[in-house]
């Protein structure tokens, strides 16, 4: 199951990427003055040779739009005012993280559903009494009078002389997998018959709790996997929203169209006398 915490990871390194590169914009070359000047006229025009080295007025920083994307995904599409894709970025966000709270949920109300099955129907004193009937080595040294802990330690002992597994401490999650997994562990349940499961059939032996808990503890897991695989879409959805603002916000610089200057027209006065008067101009094409 992936940590929610990976997710807060990445956006950081993300944005944090983000600011130093969204320094790089603030150095400026200078703009050359490549046109003529004449006694009638002077202009300075946007369209020089060098305008792609000035940033224009209105542009936007991509650096600034993926790094608020990779943090809220939608924001650097909002920022780029693209409007419809910001509103489904952060709705694909906010499905994802709806429906890994609503896996995690089952997964957790399913978990205490088979614990408590285990609690109720898996019974220790009955496994170490079959141990002790089957005369499996070590068993000698199982007091069925002892505490449940001291009973399980000397269980252990036998175990380890003739199984792959022990049986864990009581409550661990170890615990509730291996009385559901593996083949010795199912004498100790409720519906065990004692005189049909013995040393040499207790492999292939199974019981209906036996079967039935096993389905219920893997459903917990699957529930806690399909989250898993909602976390891996959150990641993905901050990534591709966070390219998609860099993209948007380049594509709405593209789409401005600035052309600003000054120049100097002939003016007379009431008198008849000729002046230069500077005239400027400023206008925004989209």
């Amino acid at each position: 199951m992936i940590n929610p915490k990976v997710i807060l990871v990445l956006t950081i390194l993300l944005a944090a990427s983000g600011r130093s590169l969204a320094q790089d914009l603030k150095s400026f070359s200078k703009l050359d003055l490549t046109n003529k000047i004449s006694p009638q006229t002077f202009s300075i025009d946007s369209n020089s040779p060098n305008k792609g080295d000035q940033k224009k007025p209105g542009e936007k920083s991509p650096y600034l739009a993926a790094a608020m994307s990779g943090l809220i995904p939608g924001a650097g599409e909002l920022y780029a005012k693209s409007y419809l894709k910001a509103g489904i970025f952060f709705a694909v966000e906010a499905t994802l993280w709806i429906l890994y709270a609503s896996y995690q949920k089952k997964g957790d109300d399913q978990t205490e559903s088979f614990q408590n099955f285990a609690d109720h129907n898996w019974d220790v004193y009955k496994y170490g009494r079959w141990l002790k009937e089957q005369s499996f080595p070590g068993a000698d040294g199982i007091d069925l009078s002892a505490d449940k802990e001291t009973l399980r330690r000397q269980i252990n002992v036998c175990e380890a002389q003739n199984f792959s597994h022990q049986l864990p401490p009581y409550g661990e999650q170890q615990y509730y997998e291996l009385i559901g997994k593996y083949q010795n562990f199912v004498s100790g349940w409720a519906d065990a018959d004692l005189a049909v499961v013995n040393r040499n059939n207790y492999g292939s032996y199974k019981t209906t709790m036996y079967t039935n808990y096993s389905y219920d503890r893997q459903a917990a897991n699957d529930y806690y996997d399909k989250g898993s695989t909602t976390l891996i879409g959150v990641v993905v959805n901050h990534l591709l929203s966070a390219a998609d603002a860099a993209w948007s916000v380049s594509m709405f610089n593209k789409n401005i169209k600035v052309k600003t200057g000054f120049h100097l027209e002939d003016h007379y006065s009431y008198y008849g006398e000729k002046k230069l008067i500077p005239v400027g101009d400023f206008r925004f094409e989209f």
